[in-house]
């Protein structure tokens, strides 16, 4: 059987008849003109709450469906990452040396009863 050179056709005269069509061929590509509407674009459109608006809780209906409660933490002081990883550091230490003290003020620190000492010259807040 000698070999024979395939004949170049055209995409379209390769496909099947019934084969769908690849949607770059059929439809033209769509253009956008405008971006997306991405932050508010007038003044009053509630993004902003002013102070006189916000209620304690008390004072505020809870089954009225027009009103969304947002209840911020109380007064408990969570310490910051850095106080975390000192007040451990201290409680660490305290209980390998056998210091009491040291151990007593890594807890205090871990339970926001006591801040850390900020060191002088330090970029850190």
């Amino acid at each position: 059987m000698p070999f024979r050179r395939r004949s170049t056709t055209t995409h379209e005269e390769q496909l099947p008849k019934d084969a769908p069509q690849p949607p770059s061929e059929v439809v033209q590509p769509t253009r956008v003109n405008t971006a997306p509407q991405q932050a508010s674009t007038s003044p009053g459109d509630g993004s902003h709450i002013p102070a006189q608006q916000i209620r304690q809780p008390s004072e505020v209906d809870p089954n009225d469906p027009n009103i969304n409660i947002v209840e911020v933490p109380g007064d408990s002081k969570k310490p910051s990452f850095k106080e975390q990883v000192f007040g451990y550091a201290k409680v660490i230490r305290g209980t390998t040396l056998g210091k009491e003290e040291v151990k007593q003020h890594g807890e205090q620190v871990l339970r926001g009863e006591e801040t850390i000492r900020k060191r002088r010259g330090s970029t850190s807040d």
